[in-house]
């Protein structure tokens, strides 16, 4: 059930909207490895930010799933932020990822949670 959003101030063409959602999705399955079907994403782009008092191209990510433990989070940052850097050309340093640990009993698809 992982949910992966980038918001970013880049602009993105509609039909790359789209493309970037389908290979996050691809991505984000591989990484935390749960089939795609329970993946789901957001693309967020041309959101009014700042970052270090800039408006250069940045993006927040979040990453919440259930399962996810402290120890995946430093090598999904890096994997996350090289994804963002090939895809958009924003620079991991221009880069704030969240990510959420999901209990199963606060988390609830097809009607019902997942405990």
């Amino acid at each position: 059930m992982p949910y992966f959003s980038i918001q970013t101030n880049h602009p993105i063409a509609e039909t790359t909207v789209t493309d970037l959602g389908k290979k996050a999705s691809a991505f984000i399955a591989d990484l935390v490895g749960k089939p795609e079907a329970y993946v789901m994403t957001a693309i967020k782009p041309d959101t009014a930010m700042t970052f270090a008092g800039s408006d250069a191209p940045t993006a927040f990510v979040e990453l919440k799933s259930l399962g996810l433990t402290e120890d995946q989070c430093n090598p999904f940052a890096e994997k996350i932020s090289a994804f963002i850097q090939t895809e958009l050309g924003i620079e991991p340093n221009r880069v704030f990822i969240d990510f959420a640990e999901a209990p199963r009993t606060r988390f609830a698809w097809n009607g019902k949670t997942f405990a």
